[in-house]
């Protein structure tokens, strides 16, 4: 018994920590850009999500895999370091099939959870538990796509914001690179850039009081979408979601997303296996 209910508390925790941390990831998104209005506000907790499905616009892409993760790190009680990591990796292919994992570690403790989506029809899975054919309004599913950072959403990497940032930033100096196999130009932005990175972050608030604030964005030579983004710094203030996931400032983070296989045909969304 004693075993079990250590068992219903770890998971409760997990799905706490998974939705804590997938708003915080969204959040962290939005600000960069990523999403903005009213459709960038997420679900507050114990409210009955919504889910509308359409196939992403943002990205001039017909295929591509994606990868955008939050790592935060702070001390917990007693001095002890704790980090929360979350991740949504997954694959597009136009016009409408989508699949992802989502997946939150907070100290030893980790929950997956995973998600096709193709058309009007959904598969679900929930950590070691079988797949369950379902659709977008489920509501395990429809509570997911309001947390994780997926290409289901229709401004995924774009939008308005990014537009404006993108605008911007094209107006900085950059170095050619390859990153994920693909040629990009890369802009960087360091202290003397604070006042830039404001003008599109709406000011310091939007990512909380932060210091050493970094600043990376990789555009591809051909069509300037993103392929790599990754933001850091230190949460200064205290924040209460991160002290009730057991990390007090100061709070270190690091936001990056990746873009890869642009339109490889090898790449396929299809339905999983339901036993």
């Amino acid at each position: 018994m004693r075993g079990m209910l250590r068992v219903r508390a770890y998971r409760f925790a997990a799905t706490q920590a998974a939705v804590a941390g997938g708003l915080l990831l969204v959040a962290f998104v939005s600000a960069c850009g990523g999403e903005s209005g009213a459709d960038a506000a997420p679900t507050a907790i114990g409210a009955k999500p919504t889910a509308t499905v359409v196939s992403t616009g943002a990205i001039p892409l017909e295929r591509f895999h994606y990868v955008a993760s939050l790592t935060m790190s702070g001390a917990a009680s007693g001095g002890d370091p704790n980090e929360l990591f979350v991740s949504t990796e997954g694959d597009f292919q136009s016009p409408d099939r989508h699949a992802f994992t989502y997946t939150t570690q907070l100290g030893d403790g980790v929950l997956i959870e995973r998600v096709v989506i193709i058309g009007e029809k959904a598969w679900y899975r929930r950590a070691d538990e079988g797949w369950r054919q379902t659709t977008p309004d489920d509501l395990a599913v429809a509570a997911l796509l309001d947390t994780a950072f997926t290409s289901v959403q229709p401004q995924f990497l774009g939008g308005p914001e990014f537009e404006r940032v993108r605008a911007n930033v094209l107006n900085l100096p950059s170095t050619q690179e390859f990153i994920n196999a693909v040629r990009a130009n890369h802009y960087q932005v360091g202290a003397e850039g604070l006042a830039f990175m404001q003008s599109f972050l709406g000011g310091k608030q939007a990512l909380y009081d932060v210091d050493d604030l970094a600043w990376d964005l990789w555009l591809a030579t051909d069509g300037s979408w993103p392929v790599r983004l990754l933001m850091s710094g230190t949460v200064v203030d205290e924040v209460e979601i991160l002290e009730q996931l057991g990390l007090p400032a100061p709070t270190t983070w690091e936001l990056r997303i990746d873009v890869s296989r642009p339109n490889d045909p090898a790449l396929s969304v299809e339905p999983p296996l339901v036993e």
